[in-house]
């Protein structure tokens, strides 16, 4: 797509000022929430969620699995403000706010059941994304393997980190 197209079709759409809201909306509460004690291991957890994200994204939307008919910017295949903004921001959240296990693994279980069944079908409605070959259930089991995930992999590092400052 060049620029030019992206500027007449997609830019300014009702598509494209609801990815907006989804980057800046989820960011602004994180910033008012933020436990600045804990930011350095919340934000490594989000790094980790987001990267995960944005490589399966663009890996699915290759795939065939799903597209977006409107790109937030020009020159993106991934879908940078779901990518980039409210899952990496939910979930470090519930990281943030949830440390034992069982209670993080049901917040997560709420999250997903949120944005896989009420999320993403109101983003299909509005026709930021369209799935070809994906459906919800899938999502649900994907977000709570990725904060799990997530967790498991950040717990681990700051236990380590912890070890090695003593």
């Amino acid at each position: 797509m060049s620029f030019y197209s992206w500027k007449e079709q997609d830019l300014f759409t009702w598509p494209w000022w609801f990815e907006l809201g989804v980057v800046v909306v989820p960011w602004v509460l994180f910033f008012l929430l933020l436990d600045r004690k804990r930011s350095l291991s919340v934000w490594f957890f989000g790094l980790f969620v987001l990267i995960v994200t944005a490589f399966l994204d663009d890996l699915g939307a290759e795939a065939g699995l799903w597209s977006y008919p409107v790109k937030f910017v020009p020159y993106s295949l991934i879908a940078m403000p779901f990518d980039f903004s409210p899952v990496p921001v939910a979930q470090m959240l519930i990281y943030q706010y949830v440390r034992s296990w069982k209670p993080f693994l049901l917040a997560l279980v709420g999250q997903a059941l949120l944005f896989a069944y009420v999320g993403e079908p109101f983003s299909v409605w509005v026709k930021a994304v369209e799935y070809d070959e994906w459906n919800y259930s899938y999502s649900f089991l994907f977000y709570i393997v990725l904060g799990t995930a997530a967790k498991a992999f950040v717990d681990y590092w700051v236990r380590k980190q912890a070890g090695e400052g003593t």
